[in-house]
């Protein structure tokens, strides 16, 4: 009995460290570097550059968050965010309205992950494979309509991206995202197949639905970002949406989420996550540091990062 009790006290404390990781890693980055950038780092200008940058990011993550969860892998985002900018500024500039442009976004990023998810679920294709080939299909679209020219948007829509639209989809993203998967049976059961789908699928739950579902929410993230970045970018071209795969994994990654999925899974880590990826990113470049030097820093830092997430969900299922 006693050895009972002195198990539970050491674990618990390890536990809520674990928990604050992301949030005194967001701490020290903005501590550091407002230190070494001499004030840049937290200036309104830049700020505002970061908010910019995070926006898609922070809106894809929490989507993203439902396929990790079960443990899936999706490295399509980059290309279907492209595809899906370019079929919306096609029907832009057809003249359509901005209900059925954002339509169109929407819907292009549900029939690619329809290909992304049904490969995976029912085609039983590993998610790396499969979602691999959905990005460089989406990429060869784009390097082939975007080969000789941008797609641009019409003028008039520039004035739709603005935070009173934007800040308030967001807010609604991010907590309609918590309310579903920290609250709702669904996300209940989309974590407990990525513990253990043998004991998901005997305790009653849908395994493969609830797959196939956490790839529409996601799909859903994927195609609302599309549109608004259409709107700040004004245009597409062939490398539209590229690295933006590496950002949404480091995002996961850095805020604690672990790409093997389970139980443990929160949204709030792929928020965090979101903003702790954009602001280093940015915080290196404020500070001199090469634009494609930043590139390597993230890849030593991701690896470094999984390699500490696997030993640690090593160690606790070994404890």
């Amino acid at each position: 009995m006693e050895v009972k009790m002195k198990t539970t006290g050491s674990v618990q404390p390890r536990i809520s460290l674990q928990k604050l990781i992301p949030v005194i890693g967001l701490v020290l980055i903005v501590v550091v570097f407002e230190i070494v950038s001499r004030g840049r780092l937290l200036a309104i200008r830049n700020l505002r550059n970061i908010l910019i940058q995070s926006y898609p990011v922070i809106i894809i993550s929490v989507g993203a968050v439902f396929v990790f969860a079960h443990g899936g892998m999706d490295l399509s985002y980059g290309g279907v965010l492209g595809v899906s900018m370019y079929t919306a500024a096609a029907a832009s500039a057809f003249g359509w309205p901005l209900s059925v442009v954002f339509g169109i976004s929407l819907l292009t990023a549900v029939l690619w992950y329809v290909v992304n998810g049904g490969v995976t679920i029912f085609g039983n294709v590993p998610s790396f494979i499969a979602s691999l080939s959905v990005l460089y299909m989406c990429r060869g679209i784009l390097n082939t309509v975007c080969a000789h020219e941008r797609k641009n948007i019409p003028p008039a829509l520039f004035a739709y991206d603005n935070w009173a639209v934007k800040l308030p989809v967001l807010i609604a993203v991010v907590f309609l995202a918590w309310l579903i998967f920290e609250k709702t049976g669904f996300g209940k059961g989309d974590r407990a197949a990525g513990g253990n789908a043998y004991a998901a699928l005997q305790s009653g739950i849908k395994v493969n639905f609830v797959k196939f579902a956490g790839y529409m929410v996601s799909a859903v993230t994927v195609g609302i970002a599309a549109f608004f970045s259409l709107l700040r970018a004004g245009s597409v071209t062939t490398s539209t949406g590229q690295g933006l795969e590496m950002n949404i994994i480091t995002a996961l990654v850095l805020g604690g989420v672990s790409l093997s999925g389970g139980t443990k899974t929160k949204m709030i880590n792929a928020v965090l996550g979101a903003v702790m990826v954009i602001l280093l990113r940015n915080a290196l470049i404020v500070t001199g540091v090469n634009e494609r030097i930043v590139e390597g820093i993230q890849g030593v830092a991701l690896l470094l990062l999984v390699f500490l997430t696997y030993s640690r969900d090593k160690n606790s299922l070994l404890t």
